[in-house]
């Protein structure tokens, strides 16, 4: 019998990539939306948000999993990190409680969680994690924490090579800081990896493209440097010139009415010098491996880029 999986931010940039890959597997999808979408096979658009309980329920009835993608990474005011990456777990809990069968509960939290300290994001995001644990009981959950997602559609990873492509690599901070990455369709053969599957019940489980040690900020820069051809100014930004720019962003983002992505907040994070998955890993309960390492995914990422005339 087909499975039947709900998802939630099955409109975002690693929905997308989630929803084609399920559906390549041969699942069924139960998707929320706000907004109408094109048909789709094997696809069942549910209208709704995360704050209508119809729709909720709708979504998860007679599902056997609710992956749940849905989150800010940027907003005008912090409280909505609250609302959407933490209060949101306790009400699908209700949900899930009051139903017969309980599907397996996989939530998409973030490497962010693990530094709480740093940002209204990640205690956001580490909330949910909480919310999750203690309040699951009898259902079962698996918590994937991605460290940077970048992949085709992913508008973030764009500045990258835009500023390459200028002729400029701004470094924050300090060029030698280390993150893991993952490309966005690996990590959806992730997720699904832990579907129904016991050994990754009450786990809280890290994912990235298995390289050792992760990568510098130079290694990030020097790759998207060589798929493009050129040598870009390399310097690097201290912390304290970049709050100063993000405050400006923010300044301005009041008067333009845009969701600001660099502030404050977001420079605590990009300067944090440890980005680098140490935790339980995926790899270690599941039979799924990455397939595809920096240099590949950035080359298919910029394809994708300038196929849709971004670069």
């Amino acid at each position: 019998m087909t499975k039947i999986i709900a998802v939630t931010g099955g409109t975002g940039f690693v929905g997308k990539h989630l929803i084609r890959e399920l559906i390549h597997q041969g699942y069924h999808v139960k998707a929320l939306t706000r907004s109408p979408q094109a048909e789709t096979s094997n696809v069942n658009w549910i209208k709704g948000d995360l704050e209508n309980t119809d729709s909720l329920k709708k979504l998860i009835e007679n599902s056997d999993a609710l992956i749940h993608l849905a989150g800010l990474i940027k907003t005008k005011r912090k409280e909505n990190f609250k609302l959407i990456n933490s209060e949101t777990i306790p009400k699908l809990l209700e949900i899930v409680h009051n139903m017969s069968s309980k599907p397996h509960f996989i939530l998409l939290s973030s490497l962010a969680a693990r530094e709480r300290h740093l940002s209204h994001y990640a205690e956001s995001k580490r909330k949910g994690e909480e919310f999750l644990m203690s309040g699951a009981k009898n259902i079962p959950w698996t918590i994937l924490r991605p460290p940077g997602i970048y992949g085709p559609e992913d508008l973030e990873t764009l500045k990258i090579f835009k500023a390459v492509s200028s002729g400029i690599a701004p470094l924050p901070k300090n060029s030698h800081n280390r993150a893991s990455w993952i490309y966005a369709p690996d990590l959806a053969k992730a997720i699904i990896s832990l579907l129904g599957n016991t050994a990754c019940f009450g786990q809280c489980l890290d994912v990235d493209d298995g390289k050792e040690g992760g990568y510098s900020n130079q290694e990030l820069y020097a790759t998207a440097s060589n798929i493009l051809n050129v040598k870009p100014l390399q310097f690097t930004i201290p912390k304290f010139g970049l709050t100063f720019i993000s405050h400006l962003n923010v300044l301005f983002s009041t008067f333009f009415g845009y969701t600001p992505m660099i502030t404050p907040d977001k420079i605590n994070e990009l300067c944090y010098p440890d980005w680098i998955c140490h935790g339980p890993h995926v790899m270690k309960v599941t039979e799924w491996k990455p397939q595809t390492d920096l240099k590949q995914g950035f080359e298919n990422t910029l394809k994708w880029y300038k196929e849709n005339n971004l670069i």
